[in-house]
């Protein structure tokens, strides 16, 4: 019980220090910065509880805010994803596969099923926090360029990533 915790753990800091160290530094085409902090609630097993995944996107994303100075944009977005996570990955999993530790992985639901689900997470969080992080509709082309960017940006690292930690199939 406790090793995965620990896992996890080992996991979130890591990607909380490439996003704060790395990726927060670059700006494609001088928009948006790739999101790492996504893949932290992307890849929490479907038997989490709902509270401990809230808690998993909040306290992520607080320790994103802290060091980016972003005042809560990335707790506000984390949090969301982590509340819509269990039931859009039961819906995107076939019913035989929805047991307690599905893990979300290409091996575990597939490269379609799998694309679409962090493609789906993964443009809500850009959505939430761009749309927090603009806060106007004066600089709505440059919020839409930025959010973009990122987007596709943080889709390849993130499968990229995924590749390399789950290299079967």
């Amino acid at each position: 019980m406790i090793i995965p915790i620990l896992k996890r753990i080992i996991w979130t800091l890591l990607l909380l220090l490439a996003q704060v160290a790395i990726f927060d530094q670059v700006h494609p085409w001088g928009y948006g910065a790739p999101l790492l902090c996504p893949l932290i609630v992307l890849t929490l097993p479907l038997g989490t509880s709902r509270s401990a995944a809230l808690l998993w996107g909040f306290c992520s994303g607080f320790i994103a805010d802290i060091f980016a100075g972003t005042a809560g944009i990335s707790s506000a977005a984390l949090t969301f994803i982590a509340f819509i996570q269990p039931p859009l990955l039961k819906s995107i999993a076939d019913t035989e596969d929805t047991e307690e530790e599905l893990r979300p992985s290409f091996t575990a639901l597939g490269r379609w099923k799998y694309f679409r689900f962090i493609a789906l997470l993964l443009l809500l969080h850009h959505v939430i926090y761009f749309a927090l992080e603009g806060f106007s509709y004066f600089f709505l082309t440059d919020i839409a360029i930025s959010m973009g960017v990122s987007y596709v940006a943080s889709l390849i690292l993130i499968i990229m990533i995924e590749r390399v930690r789950n290299p079967k199939k």
